[in-house]
């Protein structure tokens, strides 16, 4: 009898330990970037499926942290089932702090222990939109770009606009290489359109116009988030 107890022990033992082998390993340690306003990139280090159940689905799940009472784990920005160890959530609040939790998931539905990053990110202010009306009369003249944009080359910033960049020259100064110039052509448009215009980077435009026009360019993009940094 004695016998059989102790076998049934050293199988019950067997089982448990098969049970969590054949859990996924947890899913390592978590990194946040890209924080914005309204959405945030996630990562982790992968997880292994210890059963060899097919491929590893990772649940991502977030909560609101209010001082020391955070609320239910949740979906947030309609996010997030992933197929692989990185995920980029939208639709969240501004000015809010978030906490993180990823449990792996193997085909069979064995899942592992949730991987938590507490008080992970606080997400940005809401940008504000502005608008600047700058205006290039004949000749020289020295221009900060106002603003952050969503692409700040030449080429989103001043567009293809022949009748408004025709006669137009950018002197931009760099420590390297001194002043690189780039001038806009009616057919084929901008020597580089690549090049990029920082926000709060001053530069030479020219505007040698035959018939002495002055040119006037609305500018609409967000504050620089350097701007908010140096403010705070």
């Amino acid at each position: 009898m004695k016998k059989l107890k102790k076998t049934l022990l050293v199988l019950a033992l067997i089982f448990i330990s098969v049970s969590v082998i054949a859990d996924p390993t947890m899913p390592g340690s978590i990194k946040v970037s890209g924080v914005t306003h309204n959405s945030v990139k996630i990562e982790w280090r992968e997880s292994i499926s210890m059963s060899g159940e097919g491929k590893i689905i990772y649940e991502v799940k977030m909560r609101i942290r209010h001082g020391d009472k955070p609320s239910e784990w949740g979906f947030h920005g309609g996010c997030c089932l992933a197929n692989k160890s990185n995920v980029v959530i939208s639709g969240l609040l501004p000015e809010t702090k978030y906490e993180i939790r990823v449990v792996a998931y193997d085909s069979s539905g064995e899942n592992s222990k949730a991987r938590i990053k507490e008080n992970a990110f606080t997400t940005l202010e809401k940008p504000t939109t502005y608008q600047v009306i700058k205006s290039f009369p004949v000749g020289f003249s020295m221009v900060s770009i106002p603003f952050k944009f969503v692409d700040n080359t030449v080429k989103y910033i001043f567009g293809d606009e022949a009748l408004f960049n025709a006669h137009l020259t950018i002197y931009k100064y760099s420590q390297q290489t001194g002043f690189v110039i780039n001038s806009y052509d009616a057919d084929f448009g901008w020597d580089d359109e690549s090049m990029v215009l920082e926000a709060g980077e001053a530069l030479w435009i020219l505007n040698d116009s035959p018939t002495g026009d002055t040119r006037h360019r609305a500018f609409r993009g967000n504050v620089s988030d350097r701007w908010r940094e140096l403010g705070e």
